[in-house]
């Protein structure tokens, strides 16, 4: 099977391939520029001890929800499963003031949002980015929301501020199953004892 690393790694890797074109979009309809609505500077599938890029993105994976057996059709083949993951998006944004730090964070918490639901541009990353990965990617839409933190002031005037999307991502994974050999003969050795051995 996959597992959570594999839902991490294409999430984040979607998002590194798909957010700076629907920037360039974004800003155009907004009539705003690279200072207003910038680029995120590291897109992470980690979860850092500390940030040192602004703003920054980070994806993470919570817990899995369940398991669905998908196929199976005897016990000669591998079982496909349907997993589903709880991720975590998160914007984090540091200013000069709280003003201009919050609409920043906000316009950024649209764009990634604006991505996760496009669900055709996800689906045609599965070829560029997990060539063996048979997987039906899907975001469930009813489970998405969005959370912001409070504003927390670092040295001086600069400001961070914080957002999250939440959200179930599922997967077809598939166990990879090593067939069981047959026996078709066996040998016996057998070897004596002595007292001397039982002494």
């Amino acid at each position: 099977m996959e597992g959570p690393w594999q839902a991490k790694k294409f999430v984040t890797e979607y998002l590194a391939s798909d957010v700076p074109s629907r920037l360039v979009s974004f800003r155009n309809t907004w009539q705003m520029d690279s200072e207003v609505l910038p680029d995120p500077v590291y897109y992470l599938s980690y979860e850092p001890a500390g940030l040192d890029s602004w703003p920054t993105i980070i994806t993470v994976q919570l817990n899995t929800s369940g398991f669905t057996r998908t196929d199976m059709v005897n016990f000669s083949t591998d079982p496909n499963y349907r997993a589903t993951y709880n991720m975590r998006t998160y914007i984090w944004v540091r200013g000069e003031g709280p003003e201009q730090t919050t609409e920043t964070r906000d316009r950024l918490t649209t764009v990634i949002r604006s991505a996760l639901l496009d669900h055709p541009a996800m689906q045609a990353s599965e070829s560029g980015y997990f060539p063996s990965l048979d997987a039906d990617v899907l975001l469930d839409e009813t489970t998405l929301r969005e959370e912001y933190s409070d504003l927390s002031y670092a040295k001086g005037d600069r400001v961070i501020a914080g957002a999250y999307l939440a959200y179930e991502f599922s997967l077809n994974e598939q166990i990879l199953r090593t067939k069981n050999g047959d026996v078709t003969e066996f040998e016996i050795n057998t070897v004596p004892l002595t007292w001397e051995d039982l002494a």
